[in-house]
């Protein structure tokens, strides 16, 4: 079901909603993209759609719903070997390495997982060092 959500069109309208000023809106959209998320071909059609910047921006909210749910998009967006270099070009890896601090035990872990998934890229290790995971 999650694929045939998806090539209905879902992800346009779910980004759309993801950065409403309603974040009771904001929370059901990212939860479903979570829930999407955890299918192969969504991982790429989410990063193809422009859903990075809106997860970037999702990670950064002070929203803690939100914010809990874009965590789980990016670390099963980081999975994907094609994401991986894009995730960090747009912006995650900084509030990635903030939620290592999260009072959260659950946001600490997937935040943790998903920068270890992106350390897998070569490209990705001097970035994640530089912007001081380490």
């Amino acid at each position: 079901n999650q694929n045939k959500i998806v090539q209905e069109g879902a992800l346009p309208p779910l980004l759309g909603l993801a950065q409403s000023p309603k974040v009771a809106v904001q929370e059901q959209a990212v939860g479903c993209l979570r829930n999407l998320s955890v299918s192969p071909e969504n991982e790429v059609r989410i990063v193809q759609d422009g859903g990075l910047p809106v997860l970037v921006s999702c990670l950064k909210t002070e929203e803690k719903a939100v914010r809990e749910h874009a965590v789980v998009v990016v670390r099963n967006l980081s999975v994907n070997p094609d994401n991986k270099v894009r995730i960090v070009q747009e912006g995650a890896l900084k509030p990635l390495i903030g939620m290592l601090a999260s009072k959260n035990a659950m946001v600490q872990e997937q935040a943790a997982i998903a920068i270890r998934n992106l350390s897998i890229n070569p490209f990705n290790e001097a970035k994640i060092v530089q912007e001081g995971a380490l």
